[in-house]
């Protein structure tokens, strides 16, 4: 079997519990990231159970309530600032910070 190096950069505690993993499951770290790799490219082919495709509905939809907020927040935020500027402007006040 031909193979091929990598380098993958992590913390000393992501080795250290990558290294642990395979020692408790009797494997070279190595093979723990192929058997990893390999679960994950097998999974990723499989349609979502009932639970995941529930969670990724509700990932959208929160995903898509956080942009609105965003965007109703911005909306909110350029008002206080036009209302603080127009109050300054009736005080006579020059050069306020928003």
């Amino acid at each position: 079997m031909k193979t091929a190096r990598m380098t993958i950069l992590m913390t000393p505690e992501e080795k250290a519990v990558i290294h642990s993993r395979a020692e408790s499951l009797g494997v070279s770290t190595g093979e723990m990231v192929r058997r990893a790799v390999e679960s994950y490219s097998t999974a990723a082919n499989e349609p979502p159970s009932e639970s995941e495709a529930v969670l990724n509905a509700l990932a959208d939809e929160l995903f898509a309530a956080a942009k609105e907020s965003r965007a109703a927040l911005a909306a909110a935020t350029r008002d206080i600032q036009a209302t603080v500027k127009r109050l300054a402007k009736n005080r006579g006040v020059a050069n306020v910070r928003v």
